[in-house]
């Protein structure tokens, strides 16, 4: 389970607030459900593990101080277990039109959709360039569509083929907050930037050209328009830009949809924990236990003295090709690093989840 790294094209600011307490859970049933919980054991870790590429903070000898406000932050937190997910029939169905998909297409050898499917499903046209892959271990759903991209050659005319209708970034994003609805999946249950303002990160693709018509060179023509949504879990943000957990959704000419890709794993509650007293954090922090992000990495050596300003509870995804067994809370942390003489924003992350108390079930 680890962090995904950040690749992007053009984004929204990456920011997180603290939100109030946990709302109740008014998911769709494919989702999660407190009526489904599963057998309370003990889950093996209560933090997640952190990408290799966040170095971790060593400090030496500096003094470590808290000045957060806690306000806003919850008292506890639920870590969840993955359960292999049950994609709505409709939408499936949906996205095998957009295909113009059939069974004759499926490469497995299925020939019906179940609701309780759980088994990998792979659609394939190569002449059209379409494929469509569902895996419900994952929660991961990939579309592709070739043929909706202007990115074709006349070879009569000796000219790209036009570009026609792509919708712009605030139009791209109001078509895939209606896409998703099909999925069951609201606005609610997408990562915000305070209350009500979605955190999406735009994504474009362009392309440069001699255009022989009008003798005049084209630079950098939008051929597609499309952003991320990151996932939001009880109030708080996942962490990364909707690639461990979330959507990516492009269109293209006339605004057809030409890729998505939808993480969005099943997950039930497993077990509440407490949220660590600062002082625990400051001991974690002194202890080697939080990372630093790619904001203003500093050298750990030069650091003098290290002041916590702002805490932030994130949930951790990980990325299609990872397993993930348990989704974990940790905390974002803003600080000021002393340098001796220059003082240096930089962010953290750290465990968040009290180890001095039991976890409960309700």
């Amino acid at each position: 389970m680890r962090i995904p790294l950040f690749c992007l094209i053009a984004f929204a600011g990456l920011a997180f607030t603290s939100y109030g307490p946990l709302p109740q859970d008014t998911s769709p049933p494919w989702q999660s459900s407190e009526t489904n919980r599963l057998p309370v054991t003990s889950a093996p870790v209560v933090a997640p593990a952190f990408d290799a590429s966040f170095p971790a903070l060593l400090l030496h000898g500096a003094a470590v101080d808290w000045a957060a406000s806690t306000h806003g932050v919850p008292k506890t937190l639920w870590v969840y277990k993955v359960v292999p997910q049950h994609f709505p029939f409709a939408a499936i169905s949906n996205l095998m039109a957009l295909g113009s998909f059939t069974f004759k297409d499926e490469q497995r050898g299925h020939r019906d959709i179940s609701p309780t499917n759980e088994d990998t499903l792979f659609f394939f046209d190569k002449k059209r360039g379409c494929n469509l892959t569902i895996i419900p271990s994952r929660g991961e759903i990939t579309y592709w569509d070739d043929s909706a991209r202007p990115n074709h050659w006349d070879k009569i005319r000796h000219e790209n083929e036009p570009v026609l209708g792509v919708p712009d970034e605030a139009t791209a994003q109001k078509l895939g907050l209606k896409f998703l609805r099909q999925f069951g999946i609201r606005p609610a249950d997408l990562a915000q930037i305070g209350h009500g303002h979605l955190l999406t990160f735009g994504k474009k693709q362009t392309r440069s050209y001699f255009d022989r018509a009008t003798g005049k060179y084209i630079e950098n023509e939008v051929t597609s328009c499309g952003v991320f949504f990151n996932r939001r879990l009880d109030g708080i943000n996942f962490a990364g830009t909707g690639i461990g957990g979330g959507a990516e959704i492009d269109y293209s000419n006339h605004a057809k949809l030409a890729e998505f890709r939808l993480l969005w794993r099943n997950v039930q509650p497993f077990e509440r924990h407490a949220i660590a007293t600062p002082d625990e954090i400051l001991q974690w922090i002194r202890d080697g236990k939080a990372v630093m992000t790619h904001k203003n990495p500093v050298n750990p050596g030069d650091v003098k003295k290290l002041t916590i300003t702002a805490i932030s509870p994130l949930y951790m995804g990980a990325s299609g090709d990872e397993t993930q067994d348990f989704v974990y809370p940790f905390a974002q942390l803003e600080a000021v690093a002393d340098l001796g003489g220059t003082n240096v924003n930089i962010q953290l992350y750290c465990p968040i989840l009290s180890v001095s108390k039991p976890p409960a079930i309700h």
